[in-house]
């Protein structure tokens, strides 16, 4: 997940692979899978397997197995519309949580994928709609990408020294600031609650159907702090 609120300390970098993996045998091995082992291999996004979607509350996670094969790109889009994600492990717990699911000799899809390739905006996003045996980097000098119109728009990568027309966009973001009245129990440091705050309220926007990159930060006080105790009739 992008969301950096969802790790605790180098859980992003938390990592099973199997011996000798990942390989990126024949350069076309880009999506991870978990295996009925319990480790992890790179293998091609076109392979056909069984997703494990997880369902997100806070920093708690529940781990589902989709009884559908699919290639990766679908496994992605299918836990992203019916659940939180493609499931992603941040520790050896919910590795073995997952590995309890996988059936005996079968690998299952993770959210874990290579990418080198990246968007001049510097957004987070998986979706990739390569033409078959793309990319391929040609000649080793083919770094950047076009979209084929005569081949329903599908990407080949190619010398960024070529002339090509070319497609802009703009961006448009909405902000908001809204104030807030919170109810603290007294042993509560509320400054140091914060954060988990922040967590819990995009969880519940997202729960209740808010879409797009949701971004909540607090507004601090000249002094530092975040909240103001209100003083009214003396309380």
């Amino acid at each position: 997940m992008s969301d950096s609120n969802f790790y605790q300390h180098e859980e992003k970098e938390f990592r099973k692979w199997a011996t000798g993996e990942p390989n990126n045998k024949w350069g076309k091995e880009s999506c991870g899978v978990m295996t009925s082992t319990g480790v992890w291999q790179d293998v091609p996004c076109t392979e056909t397997l069984e997703p494990i979607c997880f369902n997100v509350t806070g920093t708690n996670v529940t781990f589902v197995r989709i009884n559908t094969g699919m290639q990766w790109p679908a496994a992605q889009s299918y836990c992203r519309e019916h659940h939180s994600d493609l499931a992603s492990v941040r520790n050896e717990l919910e590795n073995h949580k997952i590995h309890q699911l996988v059936p005996a000799g079968a690998k299952v899809w993770i959210g874990l994928y290579r990418d080198t390739w990246k968007w001049v905006d510097g957004t987070n996003s998986s979706f990739r709609f390569w033409s078959g045996n793309e990319p391929n980097n040609n000649y080793h000098n083919e770094d950047c990408a076009v979209a084929n119109f005569g081949n329903g728009g599908k990407w080949e990568d190619w010398s960024c020294a070529h002339k090509k027309a070319f497609i802009c966009y703009t961006a448009f973001h909405t902000k908001q600031v809204i104030k807030l009245k919170l109810a603290f129990s007294s042993s509560v440091d509320q400054n140091k609650s914060a954060e988990d705050l922040l967590r819990k309220l995009k969880q519940k926007m997202q729960d209740s159907g808010v879409k797009g990159d949701i971004k909540l930060s607090w507004r601090k006080q000249p002094d530092g702090q975040i909240f103001i105790k209100e003083k009214n009739n003396g309380d």
